[in-house]
């Protein structure tokens, strides 16, 4: 019988880790960074850093939020997109934020 291996640890991107400390209340930010490393798509697979991060800016700081965010990653992924990198304007979403790259430290 072979023994399973491990899973690897999740390493979060940088800039996710910062946004974490300056939006999450002091005694909320290790559970938001365990939602963060425990987030799965669909398909069982980790997130990308993009997803990382538009979970995380959707969240504006509250766990609660973050963790509807998290589960959402693993229905439709897309849905985080939109709520992280677009707002809406009248009656359209417009993209103000690219999260494919590193959150800007003024976020």
């Amino acid at each position: 019988m072979v023994a399973a291996k491990p899973p690897e640890p999740v390493i979060l991107p940088p800039d996710v880790e910062r946004y974490v400390a300056r939006h999450f209340r002091p005694e909320d930010r290790k559970d938001a960074l365990e939602l963060l490393a425990a987030a799965v798509r669909a398909d069982g697979s980790a997130p990308d850093a993009r997803l990382y991060r538009c979970a995380a800016v959707a969240s504006g700081g509250s766990l609660d939020r973050l963790l509807y965010e998290v589960e959402t990653i693993a229905v439709d992924y897309r849905d985080v997109i939109v709520e992280g990198e677009y707002e809406p304007s009248g009656k359209q979403l417009v993209r103000v934020r690219n999260l494919g790259e590193p959150i800007p430290d003024d976020l």
